[in-house]
Protein backbone atom coordinates (compact mmCIF):
# COMPACT_ATOMS: atom_id res chain seq x y z
CA UNK A 1 0.00 0.00 0.00
CA UNK A 2 1.22 3.50 -0.72
CA UNK A 3 0.20 7.00 0.32
CA UNK A 4 -1.82 7.65 -2.85
CA UNK A 5 -4.37 5.02 -1.73
CA UNK A 6 -5.46 7.37 1.05
CA UNK A 7 -7.10 9.72 -1.44
CA UNK A 8 -9.88 7.14 -1.80
CA UNK A 9 -11.03 7.86 1.77
CA UNK A 10 -9.56 11.21 2.91
CA UNK A 11 -8.64 14.61 1.54
CA UNK A 12 -4.85 14.59 1.87
CA UNK A 13 -4.34 18.07 0.40
CA UNK A 14 -4.14 19.61 3.87
CA UNK A 15 -2.83 18.14 7.10
CA UNK A 16 -4.50 20.20 9.82
CA UNK A 17 -7.61 18.02 10.21
CA UNK A 18 -8.89 14.63 9.18
CA UNK A 19 -11.28 15.16 6.27
CA UNK A 20 -13.00 11.91 5.20
CA UNK A 21 -14.25 11.91 1.61
CA UNK A 22 -17.53 10.35 2.76
CA UNK A 23 -19.36 12.67 5.21
CA UNK A 24 -21.17 9.66 6.70
CA UNK A 25 -17.99 8.38 8.34
CA UNK A 26 -18.17 8.81 12.12
CA UNK A 27 -15.41 11.08 13.42
CA UNK A 28 -14.01 11.19 16.96
CA UNK A 29 -10.98 13.00 18.28
CA UNK A 30 -9.29 14.78 21.13
CA UNK A 31 -6.35 16.93 22.08
CA UNK A 32 -3.23 14.89 22.80
CA UNK A 33 -2.76 14.20 26.50
CA UNK A 34 0.33 11.95 26.49
CA UNK A 35 3.93 13.15 26.65
CA UNK A 36 5.14 10.85 23.81
CA UNK A 37 2.98 9.93 20.87
CA UNK A 38 -0.73 10.49 20.49
CA UNK A 39 -2.99 8.07 22.40
CA UNK A 40 -3.45 6.64 25.86
CA UNK A 41 -4.31 2.95 26.09
CA UNK A 42 -7.97 3.83 26.76
CA UNK A 43 -8.11 6.05 23.66
CA UNK A 44 -6.44 3.31 21.63
CA UNK A 45 -9.11 0.84 22.73
CA UNK A 46 -11.89 3.34 21.98
CA UNK A 47 -10.72 3.71 18.39
CA UNK A 48 -9.08 0.45 17.45
CA UNK A 49 -10.67 -2.33 19.50
CA UNK A 50 -12.65 -3.76 16.52
CA UNK A 51 -9.54 -3.67 14.32
CA UNK A 52 -6.87 -5.25 16.56
CA UNK A 53 -4.85 -7.85 14.67
CA UNK A 54 -5.06 -6.09 11.29
CA UNK A 55 -1.91 -5.17 9.37
CA UNK A 56 -1.80 -1.37 9.29
CA UNK A 57 0.20 1.19 7.36
CA UNK A 58 1.41 4.50 8.75
CA UNK A 59 2.32 7.39 6.45
CA UNK A 60 3.72 10.82 7.17
CA UNK A 61 1.47 13.48 5.66
CA UNK A 62 4.32 15.17 3.80
CA UNK A 63 7.50 14.26 1.95
CA UNK A 64 10.87 15.19 3.39
CA UNK A 65 13.53 16.46 0.99
CA UNK A 66 17.16 15.49 1.55
CA UNK A 67 19.13 18.75 1.45
CA UNK A 68 22.23 17.24 -0.07
CA UNK A 69 20.59 15.05 -2.74
CA UNK A 70 17.26 16.80 -3.30
CA UNK A 71 15.51 13.40 -3.18
CA UNK A 72 12.01 13.35 -1.64
CA UNK A 73 11.05 10.66 0.83
CA UNK A 74 7.86 10.03 2.81
CA UNK A 75 8.33 8.24 6.12
CA UNK A 76 6.15 5.13 6.36
CA UNK A 77 5.91 2.01 8.46
CA UNK A 78 3.69 -1.05 8.82
CA UNK A 79 2.84 -3.21 11.82
CA UNK A 80 0.18 -5.53 13.22
CA UNK A 81 -2.29 -3.42 15.18
CA UNK A 82 -2.35 -4.03 18.94
CA UNK A 83 -1.62 -1.80 21.91
CA UNK A 84 1.98 -2.96 22.40
CA UNK A 85 2.93 -2.41 18.74
CA UNK A 86 1.07 0.91 18.54
CA UNK A 87 2.66 2.18 21.76
CA UNK A 88 6.14 1.28 20.51
CA UNK A 89 5.41 2.92 17.15
CA UNK A 90 4.11 6.16 18.64
CA UNK A 91 7.02 6.41 21.08
CA UNK A 92 9.80 5.70 18.56
CA UNK A 93 8.68 7.03 15.18
CA UNK A 94 10.14 10.15 13.59
CA UNK A 95 6.79 10.76 11.87
CA UNK A 96 5.31 14.10 12.96
CA UNK A 97 1.94 14.19 11.18
CA UNK A 98 0.56 10.69 10.58
CA UNK A 99 -2.19 8.77 8.83
CA UNK A 100 -2.70 5.14 9.86
CA UNK A 101 -4.97 2.85 7.82
CA UNK A 102 -5.61 -0.81 7.15
CA UNK A 103 -5.53 -2.25 3.65
CA UNK A 104 -9.36 -2.41 3.80
CA UNK A 105 -9.47 1.41 3.87
CA UNK A 106 -12.56 1.27 6.10
CA UNK A 107 -11.09 3.44 8.86
CA UNK A 108 -8.36 6.05 9.24
CA UNK A 109 -6.44 7.54 12.16
CA UNK A 110 -4.81 10.97 11.88
CA UNK A 111 -2.60 12.80 14.37
CA UNK A 112 -0.37 15.83 14.51
CA UNK A 113 1.49 17.46 17.40
CA UNK A 114 -1.68 18.78 19.03
CA UNK A 115 -4.60 16.44 18.34
CA UNK A 116 -5.70 13.07 17.05
CA UNK A 117 -8.77 12.10 15.02
CA UNK A 118 -10.27 8.79 13.99
CA UNK A 119 -12.95 8.06 11.39
CA UNK A 120 -14.59 4.79 10.44
CA UNK A 121 -17.03 3.61 7.82
CA UNK A 122 -20.51 3.27 9.35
Amino acid sequence: MDFSCLTKIVNTEQDLDLLPVNPDWQLVGSMISVSHGWLTEDEFNLCFNPFVGQMVFAFETFERVNKSTGISNRLEQSFVLNWINFKEFQETTAILFVYIVSSNLNWVFYANRDKWQFAAQP
